[in-house]
């Protein structure tokens, strides 16, 4: 008999007669309603819950293996052909790419089709007098979601360890709360199936995962060294939320940080690998930070990242990687992930990628080769009984996936409407602004915004983030906290009080270790060996306003804020809080906290956007590494591969452009791929698709071909063919971090590579570069640069260094 795999296909029933897609709820809203239908699903999923948590741990089928799919017990999941030794000590879960939303959304889909699969084929079947009942509701019923950036606590329904419901005409009776925690059946402890040790990032000794029978939540140091605590878990709720509380923005909102996070993630104009993934491949001190834009460093995974640690404290199954997904609250956390996925692509339908790399991730990822690609498969999830993978297409378009979203019903939401939601439930900032706007005493700093049409007023005023980067793997994989604090004003030492703290950010991150939970040093030197980077994104003016309403400061004038923000200061602390000497992260941790500012135009009416030009960064704030000084007549671009970037400012006759790469692949491939770098000019009275490279002058392009050594140029009006091509092999050829420079003569291209003349190519198009298209061939290649280079232009050849 062949083998037959799980197939991920989503609930198929439910849909309305009109095609009115079933809502994933509020898990709030939905679990307290006294609605006959939400109570009827309320119950079905508990009851579904606790039977799937009951199954035999050894069951392909049960919540210990789809659960071990992320990381522990580290064994293959659905993929018979499989073995043990390709797996290892690999998970299949995906963090640091562009693989992060879509590979948790067939994931999330597993985990609701097996509940609805237990509700329909096992308990509604044990109740025949309601039958008819119970499958109409389970029919509508999908996986909630907790909205944390909305209701920063534990949610109600999850914080009992036991509840009392009243089902199928039978008496009250008392259970025992799925919610609550996972508790492994018959209380075997996990390790008789495998689950192991995990460092302990304080230097105790390891977190003994296989000694317990049931999950925790903020455990006590108390917990940690009392095994019996240990093995039963515990669950300290009231912990979480004043961890999410502590480290939420100083507002007087009911809201959390997070929502005002949510809102710029939202609200933000951004590409698709900067909305997904915290991971970036240039550092503070590298080519790509001087013209990295502060609005890209807010992402989902950042966000996702802090609640994680939120919920799991120090030594918490949800703040551990291998072991987050047995506490029931990852999958209300990471529906909510879904959700915002999902309201990102509504309002940015046509955003999505085509290739990216697989960074260094602390716990490696099965089957994970050097590139991805939209077509990459999503191991271990396949759409039916054959074993077809998934990949991210497939999991692009969530209605065809049987469910949908509150604020989604249709799939043609007016996105004025979307707008209206976001900016009334997660935009802090806004709510305070306008608040300001409406006192009666006017607000330096804080400038009304009169009309004789409401719907036109707002107010304006400068809105201050912190921009933090830093190298994922600076302490060899541990995770640790950033924490930022604010020195009071006549206050001349740092002293840590809880009183100053600002904000922190966590670094979920896992030390690549052996079964005893001891680190392997060898591969956690390869982590840091690529020197991943990740950012972090913080607003700050909620902070300022709180400070003005307590009269701390008596304006929001720039140099009035920009002094207070002066006296910022920050740490590095372990998980467990300790702080940990700057001698043992200052020269790993490329550690560049950046302050930007920007001019935000908000309107009060809420379906109108947010308006403001993209942030600068305040020289002389944070650790200044972010913003170099750029002389005169330079221009700072990021030139992204894939994409017709345009030029701040146009380069003619006599200047130069500079391109700068923080990496170069020196392999020669078995492929014959090229990189090219267009030098570009697009007709401004042009009516044709300036998405069309067909459309535009290329004056030159310059390909890259690792495999042969050479460099080809060639050149081509727009609408016509390319002309013969030229090449030529630089000596010696690129470095590492490689500069790739052009100087802009009357009648040729002047090449320089590494600082050294290498060519010059016939300028026979005479016109201003006022783009640059940076792409591969074929076009899913990976280039040979990063991902993301600069460009530095100049007016004048002689301002080059």
């Amino acid at each position: 008999m062949s083998y037959k795999y799980y197939p991920i296909t989503g609930i198929k029933d439910g849909v309305g007669a009109d095609g009115k897609i079933p809502v994933r709820r509020d898990f709030d809203e939905w679990s307290l309603s006294e609605d006959p239908t939400d109570k009827t699903q309320f119950i079905l999923y508990l009851l579904a819950l606790k039977r799937l948590q009951a199954v035999d741990p050894a069951d392909r089928d049960s919540y210990f293996q789809i659960a071990g799919i992320h990381g522990y017990p580290y064994r293959p999941w659905d993929e018979p052909s499989t073995t043990q030794k390709e797996i290892g000590r690999k998970g299949y879960c995906v963090h640091a790419n562009n693989l992060f939303p879509p590979w948790h959304r067939p994931y999330m889909l597993l985990y609701e089709q097996r509940l609805y699969e237990i509700m329909v084929n096992e308990i509604i079947p044990k109740y025949p007098a309601y039958k008819d009942e119970y499958l109409k509701a389970a029919r509508t019923w999908r996986l909630p979601f907790w909205d944390w950036a909305k209701n920063p606590k534990i949610p109600k329904m999850a914080r009992y360890k036991s509840i009392w419901i009243t089902f199928g005409g039978e008496p009250q009776v008392e259970i025992s709360n799925p919610l609550y925690q996972f508790r492994m059946p018959n209380d075997k402890k996990m390790r008789v199936y495998e689950v192991g040790s995990i460092v302990n990032f304080d230097g105790g000794d390891p977190f003994d995962y296989g000694e317990c029978i049931a999950t925790s939540r903020c455990p006590t140091k108390e917990d940690l060294a009392n095994p019996k605590a240990w093995a039963d878990g515990v669950v300290h709720d009231d912990q979480a939320d004043k961890l999410m509380a502590e480290h939420s923005s100083v507002t007087d909102e009911s809201y959390g940080s997070a929502a005002e996070l949510v809102y710029r993630l939202l609200t933000y104009p951004m590409d698709y690998p900067h909305f997904a993934t915290l991971a970036r491949d240039e550092t503070a001190m590298s080519v790509g930070a001087s013209t990295s834009k502060a609005t890209n460093d807010i992402n989902l995974e950042f966000i996702h990242n802090n609640i994680h640690y939120w919920v799991g404290g120090n030594g918490g199954h949800m703040s551990q990687i291998p072991v987050a997904t047995f506490d029931p609250t990852f999958w209300l956390h990471h529906c909510n992930i879904d959700r915002l996925f999902a309201l990102w692509q509504a309002l940015n339908p046509d955003k999505w990628f085509e290739t990216d790399i697989q960074r260094f991730f602390d716990q490696k990822i099965v089957g994970s080769g050097t590139v991805i690609t939209n077509k990459t498969p999503l191991r271990p999830f396949h759409k039916d009984t054959r074993g077809t993978d998934w990949t991210p297409d497939d999991a692009r378009d969530w209605f065809q996936l049987g469910y949908t979203y509150p604020e989604l019903p249709s799939r043609k939401e007016d996105p004025s409407k979307l707008l209206k939601m976001i900016n009334e439930t997660y935009g802090i900032s806004r709510k305070e602004a306008l608040m300001l706007a409406k006192d009666t005493t006017a607000v330096p700093g804080v400038e009304v915004i009169k009309n004789t049409d409401p719907t036109k007023e707002g107010v304006e005023l400068y809105d201050y983030a912190l921009s933090i980067k830093y190298s994922k793997f600076a302490l060899g994989g541990s995770p640790f906290n950033i924490e930022v604090f604010l020195r009071p004003e006549k206050d001349t030492e740092n002293t840590f009080r809880t009183e100053d703290f600002v904000t922190n950010v966590f670094n979920f991150s896992q030390p690549p270790e052996n079964g005893d939970g001891v680190e392997v040093c060898s591969n956690c030197k390869d982590g840091q060996a690529q020197n991943i980077q990740a950012t972090a994104y913080v607003p700050l003016t909620s902070y300022m306003i709180k400070m003005f309403k307590q009269q701390q400061i008596d304006s929001l004038e720039q140099p009035v804020v920009e002094k207070v923000l002066a006296r910022m200061y920050w740490r590095i602390v372990s998980i467990g809080g300790n702080p940990i000497p700057e001698d043992q992260w200052k020269d790993t941790m490329n550690l560049d906290l950046s302050v930007s500012k920007t001019k935000m135009s908000y309107s009060a009416n809420p379906e109108l956007p947010s308006k403001f030009p993209d942030p600068e960064f305040i020289p002389n704030l944070g650790t200044s590494l972010s913003q170099p000084s750029i002389p005169a007549g330079v221009s700072g671009n990021n030139i992204t591969v894939a994409k017709i970037n345009k030029l701040s400012e146009e380069v003619s006759t006599g200047g130069s452009i500079v391109f700068k790469s923080p990496s170069m692949n020196l392999q020669k491939p078995t492929r014959d791929n090229g990189t090219g770098i267009a030098l570009l000019y697009w007709d401004p009275s042009s009516k044709a698709d300036p998405l069309d490279t067909e459309n535009y002058d290329i004056l030159m392009s310059m390909v890259i071909r690792n495999k042969r050594g050479v460099v080809q140029c060639n050149y081509k009006p727009a609408g016509k063919g390319y002309n013969v091509i030229s090449e030529f092999s630089p000596s010696p050829w690129f470095s590492s971090n490689p500069q790739l420079r052009v100087d802009i003569k009357d009648s040729q291209f002047d090449i320089y590579v590494d600082g050294r003349k290498a060519y010059s190519y016939n300028r026979e198009i005479k016109k201003n570069v006022t783009h640059v298209h940076y792409y591969t061939a074929p076009s899913r290649a990976e280039p040979v640069m990063a991902r993301e280079i600069t460009a530095n232009t100049y007016r004048d050849t002689a301002g080059v260094s």
